[in-house]
């Protein structure tokens, strides 16, 4: 990876690291991402920030850059943060203007952090 970004490459599968292992033995594919972001339980929050109608989430934002922001961790959480998929996958939405690459990739590496590179964080 050429960036300085401290985490794994998540561009990569086969490379043998001592950070977390991926989530999933094989990565998803695009179209395997969006069937489990359409069926998730949150399907209604995620879905009206996909379409931009993020106002209508079920959960408040205050902004468009929180909504966008979100989606983004969902994506990310999915695609094994991946770089280049979450990239690919957020220029499909209706939010793709929000954010430049590298800002797209800092919350990335963001979300692998505050997730702990494995799943969502657990709130009471």
């Amino acid at each position: 990876m050429s960036s300085q970004r401290n985490v794994r490459s998540t561009d990569t599968t086969d490379v043998q690291t001592t950070e977390p292992t991926p989530r999933f033995e094989q990565p998803l594919s695009d179209d395997q991402i969006w069937r489990m972001l359409q069926t998730a339980a949150n399907s209604s929050r995620i879905m009206a920030i996909v379409e931009g109608d993020w106002e209508s989430s079920t959960r408040s934002y205050e902004t468009r850059e929180d909504a966008a922001r979100a989606l983004v961790f969902d994506l990310s959480f999915y695609a094994d943060y991946r770089f280049s998929q979450v990239r690919r996958m957020f220029k499909q939405t209706a939010m793709r203007d929000v954010f430049t690459k590298t800002e797209l990739d800092d919350i990335v590496e963001e979300a692998h952090f505050e997730q702990n590179g494995r799943s969502y964080p657990t709130f009471s």
